[in-house]
């Protein structure tokens, strides 16, 4: 079983459609890989953003459960891939110790996945399609 972690700022909006968008495919598929998400800004335990559940439920992905997870509280040696949103993301992660060469970052060829926090739901919906494309790609590497 393969363990895999999306990485934003909040864990409100893009990591977790990341991780909903991820744990779809990975169960229509029948891959064995665990995932993850949380945040490098994180007020813990906070809801995944509205527009992010709606944007999600539209493609069959549920994520209203979702609490944001703080990732200082996540053991980062365990996951075999780490997906961050921006380059930031990724640079925070390294000072914090973890392996650089486990990390990615999504869409690096776009610069990364935009934050929508804020944006409506058309917004929303441009980020989970990016995410979408970028989460089949990432775990078809795997």
């Amino acid at each position: 079983m393969k363990n895999v972690l999306f990485v934003c700022t909040g864990n409100t909006c893009r990591s977790p459609m990341a991780q909903g968008i991820c744990e779809k495919i990975c169960f229509d598929e029948r891959l064995p890989v665990r995932v993850d998400s949380a945040g490098l800004s994180v007020k813990q335990g906070e809801p995944a953003t509205e527009n992010a559940v709606v944007a999600c439920r539209e493609i069959g992905v549920d994520i209203s459960r979702h609490r944001a997870t703080d990732v200082r509280t996540l053991d980062l040696s365990s996951y075999d891939a780490v997906y961050t949103m921006s380059q930031r993301h990724k640079n925070a992660l390294i000072a914090l110790g973890a392996n650089p060469y486990k990390i990615w970052v999504l869409a690096t060829e776009e610069g990364g996945i935009p934050d929508p926090y804020g944006g409506d739901l058309d917004i929303y919906r441009e980020c989970r399609n990016a995410l979408r494309e970028a989460v089949e790609i990432s775990i078809n590497e795997l």
